[in-house]
């Protein structure tokens, strides 16, 4: 069971799930599915409104204590937090003296259940997992069942999301609080394609930390089977602004924004976004914490020959100003990089080459190309963009976006890289300024995927796409 997901719903939110969808009144005979109710906090609010609302229309205990039974349901597949929520459940039921009520909620996990029954509403709040975080079975058999899973790394919500819209009747309603990733992520888009046609209004909690320092930021989807405008109410709590946007202007990544842009320069047709070069295995690579010249490129007794170590960069050591290198295991010639054979590195860097050796073993077992050698970097990527002049920039934007300049001979192994396009009549430091403004700063705000805090991660496409005003 996944302990991490284990987070349950502050009680102010529950109440925004269920007044979003008017869970308030007139609720005997509609059904209502939670489908990962936990404890059971968001359960405990349907029962108390929907025991209350049937009091004021007149029904009987006995009606009230059928209609508990068949209109409301739930899953939980933890036994341990399933128990709790019964035993919740019968708190409030007691409440109103309606005793021994035979709760239609499953010990069991909802994704691969097989309950055939149609709800007028879903409300929930899935497992927060990440790709990562799942398993590697669970993974595999999300993917078979669930065409929001099929590609790439999807979360653990679209699987929830998915099976939720294909149990609604068809005037259902929904309402589900899930990471505000789901609009950003590359392997969302099938999520995204699926639930735009009957989104209703999405509530943006961007700034706020709903869950008490869980690394995420969260929205409510809201959406209804007999919606069918062309627009989505756009509400940004944190901020206290709505407006509408248009359906159709939501393509690839969803971007929420009232203004449109009336630039029309591509920044990616002047500059190249690259990603720097991946060793696979930077703690052989990356000298830290040692003066190279100082200490005469002598580490662990063993001398580094000097032509091979060249000064290494990520936005974090530029940020702390930190001095590091890094072994370059490949030669230059006339702007070229060449690789050397195994022969000619032992004989021409023996130093370099007895010093990795001591991760040989890590170095062999890397997911690397199928031509690397075992003593270079585990992909081939970036290697033709390390003599050429660049510029530096995280992947992670918080408050500021920092660009850094690096010269020919120096090798970014963490981050972006941008380059000039032979075509671009546009220099560096144009794009320096590009990025360092402020119209750059609010569209990576859009668009960045929302991490903890107020950080936002971006892609090298995402730059490419950015359109700037005339410098």
């Amino acid at each position: 069971m996944y302990t991490k997901c284990q987070v349950f719903t502050p009680n102010n939110y529950v109440h925004e799930l269920l007044d979003s969808v008017s869970y308030t009144e007139h609720l005997y005979g509609l059904k209502l599915l939670e489908n990962s109710c936990g404890d059971g906090n968001i359960l405990k609010e349907v029962v108390r409104r929907y025991i209350i609302d049937a009091i004021k229309q007149g029904y009987s205990k006995r009606q009230i204590v059928t209609g508990l039974e068949s209109d409301i349901y739930g899953y939980e597949i933890d036994k341990k937090h399933y128990n709790k929520c019964i035993d919740n459940l019968n708190q409030i039921a007691m409440q109103f003296n309606l005793p021994n009520i035979r709760w239609s909620i499953f010990n069991q996990d909802y994704l691969f259940s097989n309950v055939e029954i149609k709800y007028d509403y879903i409300i929930g709040n899935p497992p927060y997992l990440n790709y990562s975080e799942i398993d590697k079975s669970n993974r595999f058999n999300l993917k078979e069942k669930f065409e929001t899973c099929r590609l790439g790394k999807f979360d653990y919500c679209y699987a929830f999301i998915e099976k939720s819209l294909t149990e609604l009747n068809e005037r259902g309603k929904f309402s589900y609080l899930v990471p505000g990733s789901i609009f950003k992520t590359v392997f969302g888009k099938a999520l995204r394609d699926k639930i735009k046609c009957n989104l209703v209004a999405i509530k943006d909690y961007k700034c706020l930390d709903i869950f008490n320092g869980a690394l995420v930021k969260s929205v409510i989807i809201i959406l209804d089977n007999s919606y069918n405008k062309e627009v989505i109410n756009y509400i940004d709590i944190s901020n206290k602004i709505q407006f509408d946007i248009e359906k159709k202007s939501l393509q690839e990544k969803w971007i929420f924004s009232k203004y449109k842009s009336i630039s029309t320069k591509r920044f990616g047709d002047y500059f190249k976004v690259s990603n720097t070069i991946a060793t696979l295995y930077n703690k052989a690579f990356v000298i830290k914490n040692i003066d190279l010249e100082k200490y005469k490129y002598v580490i662990n007794n063993i001398k580094l020959e000097e032509s091979l170590i060249k000064p290494a960069y990520s936005p974090k050591s530029l940020r702390y100003g930190k001095r590091e290198f890094i072994i370059f295991p490949y030669l230059i010639k006339r702007g070229k990089i060449i690789r050397m054979t195994e022969i000619e590195f032992q004989e021409r860097f023996p130093g370099i080459r007895n010093y990795l050796t001591l991760y040989e073993d890590k170095l062999l077992s890397r997911d690397r190309d199928k031509s690397c050698k075992w003593f270079e970097y585990g992909r081939s990527q970036a290697l033709g963009l390390v003599n050429k002049e660049k510029l530096l920039i995280s992947t992670i934007i918080t408050n500021t976006v920092l660009v850094y300049s690096l010269k020919r001979q120096d090798i970014p192994y963490s981050g972006l890289i941008i380059t000039k396009l032979s075509n671009s009549g546009l220099s560096l430091s144009i794009a320096k300024k590009i990025l360092q403004s402020r119209d750059f700063f609010n569209y990576v705000r859009s668009i960045g995927v929302p991490l903890n805090g107020n950080s936002v991660r971006i892609t090298s496409k995402d730059i490419e796409n950015f359109t700037f005003r005339e410098i």
